[in-house]
């Protein structure tokens, strides 16, 4: 495979990155890039009274310890973080107004349970009333069938007295021919009333069904979401145990490259003024530290990891490509016939080019579903290694030819890491900031 020397003498793959981008048309660069020789930034020992870097400035040719747990055992620490925060973040949310619907629905229940009482009170009455004017026609039929003697008014005052239907009673009643006008009006106050009685029989028992259905939707609505947020809570402890166990364990570049972050923004932006490099870029350094954080928590990848790969890559963001506003960070198209390497429009899309990269490098199956971006540099999806490239030490002579290139990223690293146990305390994560605009700002870094 050819090889080349890119940004800061780190020798380059041409046949596996630029080819790839080029072919796949990816984003336009600009011509005239001048390529600088001046060697990898030589990485010092941390402040005084800190404890030396596990790995040396000069890389060990000899392959370091394997990594001792599973591959993938990072990612799925990621994955778990973000789903449980997501679902916690939900839940809390969702809470109070299911707190206060549940309130709501135990008053209606309440003042329901006081409806139904005078409902019942009421349809006693009315079912009295009904009584009383079943009796009284009962009375009027029987006197005229004594006074009639008719057979036909014996089979009609026959059907009266077995029946509890008033439109039977109304059926039969009209043969009964000594019946008076008050006996009429008796039956049509039957009629009424029993139409009464039977409306506030369903008025009832759908007031009291309505209401028992929203205060049990409304009580398993709140239960669901205690659940979860206490369920999210505790995968979330778990969660960051083994966080803690990967990062314990991640201490040579035979980790993987997928996993959580363990640096802040802030460390991060604090060890490059530490070391008085000078970022010429197009926005804060602490800004693009937490877009390497942010947009290494979407795909996957150690965000401070690979913040460490820029700072070999770009001599501590000095030179981002041929110009500030080139916003490449990682040497994506750089090789030794390129006049130049791929151009990003800001500095947050340098940033996702480089980690999805990392990402299409190490599973030959992203992008998936849940990743919402667009693939920067869609090429690049169809490299023969996707796969093969699990750790750090594995982008020796896939994503650069320089020897041991992916163990000189992990010793920047270790010093980052080393660095940040003596870093001030932190504070909260820098919001991600707006698109840079078109004006080139150079970072001023202050001197230790």
């Amino acid at each position: 495979m050819p090889t080349g020397k890119g940004m800061f003498g780190v020798a380059r793959a041409r046949m596996v990155v630029v080819g790839a981008l080029l072919v796949a048309g990816g984003l336009p660069a600009v011509a005239g890039a001048a390529t600088t020789n001046q060697g990898p930034a030589v990485v010092p020992s941390p402040p005084s009274g800190a404890p030396a870097s596990s790995t040396t400035t000069v890389p060990d040719p000899n392959p370091p310890a394997p990594f001792a747990l599973p591959s993938d055992f990072g990612y799925k620490l990621v994955e778990a973080l973000h789903q449980n925060e997501a679902a916690l973040t939900a839940a809390q949310r969702g809470l109070a107004g299911a707190e206060r619907n549940l309130r709501t629905m135990q008053q209606r229940d309440v003042q329901v349970k006081r409806q139904l009482k005078q409902l019942g009170a009421r349809e006693r009455e009315t079912q009295a009333q009904l009584d009383a004017t079943r009796d009284h026609l009962r009375q009027a039929v029987a006197e005229a069938y004594i006074h009639a003697g008719s057979g036909e008014v014996m089979a009609a005052v026959t059907s009266f007295l077995n029946t509890s239907s008033a439109v039977d009673i109304g059926s039969q009643i009209h043969v009964i021919t000594t019946y008076s006008s008050n006996e009429r009006s008796a039956l049509d106050d039957y009629l009424a009333l029993k139409a009464r009685v039977d409306e506030e029989l369903t008025e009832i028992s759908d007031l009291e069904d309505h209401s028992a259905r929203n205060l049990r939707l409304a009580k398993e609505r709140v239960t669901s979401l205690r659940t979860t947020i206490a369920t999210s809570q505790k995968n979330i402890t778990t969660a960051l145990a083994g966080v803690a166990l990967f990062h314990e364990t991640a201490t040579s570049a035979l980790s993987p490259i997928l996993g959580p972050s363990r640096l802040t923004a802030k460390q991060m932006a604090d060890y490059i003024a530490f070391m008085h490099y000078s970022p010429n870029i197009t926005v804060p350094i602490q800004v693009l530290a937490q877009y390497y954080l942010d947009e290494g928590t979407k795909t996957g990848v150690r965000g401070d990891v690979a913040f460490a790969q820029s700072i070999l890559e770009t001599g501590g963001f000095a030179n981002p490509g041929s110009a500030p506003t080139d916003n490449n960070f990682a040497g994506i198209g750089w090789c030794d016939t390129c006049a130049h390497g791929i151009n990003f429009p800001d500095a947050r899309t340098g940033v996702r080019a480089q980690l999805q990269l990392l990402r299409i490098y190490v599973d030959p199956t992203f992008p998936d579903k849940t990743y919402t971006n667009p693939i920067l540099l869609r090429g690049t999806l169809t490299l023969g290694f996707r796969g093969k490239v699990q750790t750090w030490w594995d982008l020796w002579g896939t994503w650069a030819t320089g020897a041991l290139y992916g163990q000189r990223v992990y010793d920047i690293y270790e010093k980052m890491v080393a660095f940040s146990a003596f870093d001030p305390a932190t504070p909260a994560p820098t919001p991600a900031a707006s698109p840079a605009p078109s004006t080139t700002t150079t970072t001023t870094v202050p001197h230790h």
